[in-house]
């Protein structure tokens, strides 16, 4: 039987059609991150998009933070086979008019180990500066936009909320997807699993010592190596060794595995769960004009627990949270932008 393909149903996951809006790609070249102690390159790409009218004085100004080992840039590529990427997304959302225009720009916070959780630390760099003392500033500036939201999945989503508390005065709202909270569920179910991948290896450093000279073909969570690569990023960010630039510490012990209680509560202030419990976040989470967290029922690291927890922790404490759950695995992030895109263009975009 002969059998005829209906192309008339093609959508441009096939061919993709041009982005009705324009990305400019700028080499930016950091002030902050140079002389890094990993030195980790202090000019990165940094992609801006900017809506089909050409036009952003005023428009609202998303950030965009990427989840572990991503780099803003990677959201800008051409898309594969089957698949969409953010950007195309949001140029899509503005074309059909579902959201008003807006500009968006995705730095590049990539470490040696995969990540900064975009914070400032002895052990990466300063991060956290990096993105609102130098990216913020000077896309603002060319560009003249207006109110500015965070957006983000995983470790994207984590420096969403951690960045929105520790900077109220320059985000007004901030959307997490799956975004690291509540430790107890997100990391300490990680840590035998490392602790056992350490100990084969012959310690951190000659695990290190493997991995980065040597590209792999099983790169993701099912690989302990990577796993243990992927918690000692966090160290780097939650633990870093103040007076030994480079270095962190694990939180737990080498050889038995034991939990380290100088270290581990570390890693718990920055929890943004118990960050929303301190006075000095709790002005800014009733000034956000939108806080959005939801997860996945199936996510793997429980981090839709970890939204639940959050957010009831948030409303505690006077926030207006939007809290949802999909089912859906840690993965499914991009069709979760849609709705962040959307309630954040929804509440930053002039009447």
């Amino acid at each position: 039987m002969p059998i005829r393909v209906p192309i008339e149903r093609r959508s441009d996951q096939v061919f993709p059609s041009p982005l009705a809006g324009r990305v400019h790609i700028e080499s930016f070249e950091s002030q902050l991150l140079k002389g890094n102690p990993w030195a980790d390159p202090h000019v990165r790409d940094l992609p801006v998009y900017l809506p089909p009218s050409g036009r952003t004085e005023g428009l609202p100004l998303l950030v965009l933070l990427t989840g572990f080992t991503g780099a803003g840039w990677i959201h800008f590529e051409r898309p594969r086979f089957f698949q969409s990427t953010i950007v195309r997304r949001f140029d899509q959302l503005i074309q059909s008019g579902a959201i008003p225009e807006a500009v968006l720009v995705a730095p590049d916070c990539l470490t040696t180990l995969g990540g900064s959780q975009y914070l400032n630390s002895s052990a990466t760099g300063p991060y956290e500066d990096y993105v609102t003392k130098e990216i913020l500033p000077w896309v603002r500036d060319r560009y003249r936009t207006g109110p500015t939201g965070l957006l983000g999945t995983s470790s994207g989503g984590f420096g969403s909320l951690v960045l929105a508390l520790r900077h109220p005065d320059l985000f007004a709202a901030a959307a997490s997807n799956s975004g690291d909270a509540y430790f107890e569920y997100a990391y300490l179910p990680e840590f035998p699993t490392v602790v056992r991948a350490l100990h084969r290896a012959g310690g951190p450093e000659a695990l290190l010592h493997r991995v980065l000279a040597e590209p792999t073909s099983d790169f993701g969570p099912w690989n302990p190596d990577i796993q243990a690569v992927e918690m000692m990023a966090y160290a780097s960010a939650y633990s870093p060794v103040p007076d030994r630039p480079g270095e962190f510490e694990l939180p737990f012990d080498l050889d038995t595995g034991a939990l380290r209680d100088e270290v581990w509560p570390r890693w718990l202030d920055w929890d943004p769960v118990r960050m929303v419990r301190r006075p000095e976040y709790t002005d800014a989470l009733r000034r956000l004009r939108l806080l959005y967290v939801d997860g996945g029922t199936k996510d793997e690291y429980g981090l839709d627990l970890g939204a639940r927890v959050f957010a009831a922790e948030a409303r505690a404490h006077g926030a207006r949270v939007e809290h949802a759950e999909f089912d859906g695995v840690h993965a499914d992030k991009v069709p979760r932008y849609d709705l962040m895109f959307r309630r954040l263009a929804s509440v930053l975009a002039p009447p």
